[in-house]
């Protein structure tokens, strides 16, 4: 009887803003419009949900989000939308980064060379087997006063994208109102060439626990959740939860999609030891990701 609808948070903040804001949806299937009731949001992730309701017995397929496993670097995509205000445009094209971290402050991006443009925000990115891999999201054109095609289309990708879309669907969000992210739980750096060399390729380990120095007089930094479960200087970190970790990067794409409160299991090689420790994730200050956030459109 209900149907609902993964969106951008952006496409949806003047009715959250404004309640006098109506929200329409056509489904290209149907001659009538529906009203569209807001779920839920994601700021962080750009993500929203919002439903609708039948109206006569329509027959309603969902869409399956593709397992992060099945898509990647280099993959066929199709993009459907209303690129420049034209109805239910499609643009071909590939999937040419999987993983991009820093276009957007605590999230990965797909990166695609499918042709986006404005209006297409909050449409499927979809592969050939009919999956959806990302959420349309935004153009990257640095430089120009206004936005234009330069060949780089970002979207939140299909783990993301779930991973908000679960949480705001689940009696969490009611009472939080919001979906919590959580605080990156180590102060790592990475080893030089110089520190490995003598290990062969497949089983280097190249992040290590640092805790910098500090000048004279310098205010010390809270203590990590790793600090607190005993984790030394020059600790390697070796797997978490059964994960290889290669290098901090890897800790990165753990943590983003983690929850606050989750237990990590974490192996650690401190010398010619094997270290093994829990630590319970802590959440990440919304409100100050919601700033780096309106730093980053304004």
């Amino acid at each position: 009887t209900e149907g609902y609808i993964v969106t951008n948070h952006h496409v949806i903040s003047k009715a959250i803003d404004d309640k006098d804001t109506d929200i329409k949806v056509q489904t290209a299937e149907e001659y009538w419009t529906y009203d569209a009731e807001i779920v839920g949001w994601d700021q962080v992730s750009d993500i929203a949900v919002i439903k609708i309701t039948k109206q006569d017995k329509e027959e309603w397929k969902s869409l399956k989000f593709a397992d992060r496993k099945d898509y990647n670097t280099g993959d066929p995509v199709v993009v459907i939308g209303h690129g420049m205000g034209m109805p239910w445009t499609t643009s071909q094209g590939h999937i040419t980064h999987s993983n991009r971290f820093g276009l957007r402050p605590y999230a990965l991006m797909l990166q695609t060379d499918a042709v986006i443009n404005q209006g297409n925000s909050g449409g499927p990115i979809i592969n050939l087997k009919g999956e959806v891999v990302g959420v349309a999201q935004s153009i990257y054109s640095p430089g120009r006063r206004i936005p234009g095609w330069d060949g780089v289309g970002v979207a939140i990708s299909a783990d993301q994208a779930l991973r908000s879309y679960e949480y705001i669907m689940s009696p969490l969000y009611a009472s939080k109102k919001y979906v919590p992210y959580a605080e990156f739980p180590f102060s790592l750096e990475t080893l030089e060439l110089e520190d490995v060399k003598d290990i062969p390729i497949n089983e280097r380990h190249m992040a290590y626990i640092n805790y910098p120095e500090l000048e004279e007089g310098e205010e010390a930094p809270k203590k990590t959740v790793g600090e607190l479960a005993g984790l030394l200087q020059g600790d390697i970190l070796i797997d978490i939860n059964g994960e290889r970790i290669e290098n901090t990067f890897g800790v990165m794409k753990l943590t983003l999609q983690a929850f606050p409160e989750d237990i990590w299991d974490v192996t650690v090689k401190r010398g010619d030891e094997l270290i093994s420790v829990k630590i319970a994730l802590k959440e990440f200050d919304h409100k100050k990701i919601i700033k780096s956030i309106a730093n980053i459109q304004r």
